[in-house]
C-alpha cells in the first residue's frame, strides 16, 4: 500500500561534510552553506562527502535549512526526524494506521518518570504513552535498523516504557524505517546489546512495537508505502 502523505518544497545539494553532531557542511552549483540535521545517528552509510541530499531552505543564523533526506538511487532515505514526527501526526489525522483509528494526539512530549516521550495518544477511553525512534540504517539482507551507534538515551526511553506498562500504563514503541529499501524492521542488538533485555521484556509485558515504513521521492513527496512493517526481534 503506496500512499502520499504530505509533500514538501526541497532544494537539491550535495554532502561537503558532517562538521558536527547537528550540522553538516553542504554545496550545490552556486555556494557551499551549512544545514542543520536533527538526526543524531552516526549515518555513515548516509552523510559523507559526495552524498546527495534534499533540504529544506530555511535562512538562520547558523544554517541555511535543514537536511530532509539522502538519495539512494532514486528514491531517498527520509533522516529528517522532525519531518518523520510531523509525518506521523498527519498519517494519524488521515487514519492511514489502521492500528491507531481512533487515536488522536492528546499531548506531545509527554513528561512521565522524568523523561520525556513524543506523544500521549487517545482514544478518549484509553491513553497511550508512544515513543517514536528513526531507523534509517539499512542492513545487507534489507532491514531498517535502529540505532547505528549505542543510544543511552532511546535504552532509558525503553526502560521506562517498560515501568510504566508494569503500572498498568498502555504504553508502545514505533520504529520509523525511513529507508525506501527496507523489507523489515529489526533492533540493531550488535550495536546495542543492553537494547536487546529492554526490548525483550517489553515483549514479554505486551507493549506493542510496531514499525511504519516512510520514505522520500525526489520531489518532495513523503510516501508511508507500509502503515504495519514486519517487526523481526530475536529474544
Amino acid at each position: 500500500m503506496r500512499k502520499i502523505v504530505t509533500q514538501l518544497q526541497l532544494k537539491c545539494g550535495e554532502i561537503v561534510r558532517r562538521d558536527s553532531r547537528v550540522s553538516v557542511l553542504a554545496r550545490d552549483e552556486a555556494r557551499t552553506f551549512r544545514l542543520h540535521l536533527s538526526n543524531t545517528g552516526k549515518l555513515v552509510d548516509l552523510i559523507y562527502p559526495g552524498a546527495k541530499i534534499l533540504y529544506l531552505e530555511k535562512i538562520m543564523e547558523k544554517t541555511s535549512g535543514r537536511v530532509i533526506g539522502v538519495i539512494v538511487n532514486d528514491l531517498a532515505v527520509l533522516i529528517d526526524t522532525i519531518t518523520q514526527a510531523r509525518v506521523f501526526e498527519i498519517a494519524l489525522e488521515k487514519e492511514m494506521i489502521d492500528w491507531l483509528k481512533g487515536y488522536n494526539v492528546k499531548k506531545k512530549e509527554a513528561r512521565m518518570h522524568g523523561v520525556r516521550f513524543d506523544y500521549l495518544l487517545s482514544n478518549g477511553l484509553e491513553d497511550i504513552v508512544v515513543e517514536l525512534k528513526s531507523a534509517a540504517y539499512l542492513s545487507n539482507d534489507g532491514a531498517a535498523m535502529y540505532p547505528d551507534t549505542p543510544s543511552e538515551r532511546g535504552l532509558k526511553h525503553v526502560r521506562i516504557l517498560n515501568e510504566l506498562k508494569k503500572n498498568n500504563i498502555s504504553t508502545m514503541i514505533i520504529f520509523i524505517a525511513a529507508h525506501p529499501y527496507s523489507r523489515y524492521f529489526k533492533p540493531n542488538f550488535q550495536v546495542h546489546p543492553e537494547l536487546r533485555d529492554a526490548l525483550c521484556e517489553s515483549i514479554q509485558l505486551g507493549v506493542p512495537i510496531k514499525s511504519l515504513k516512510i520514505y522520500l521521492e525526489i520531489d518532495g513527496r513523503i510516501i508511508l508505502e507500509d502503515p504495519d512493517l514486519p517487526v523481526k526481534i530475536d529474544c
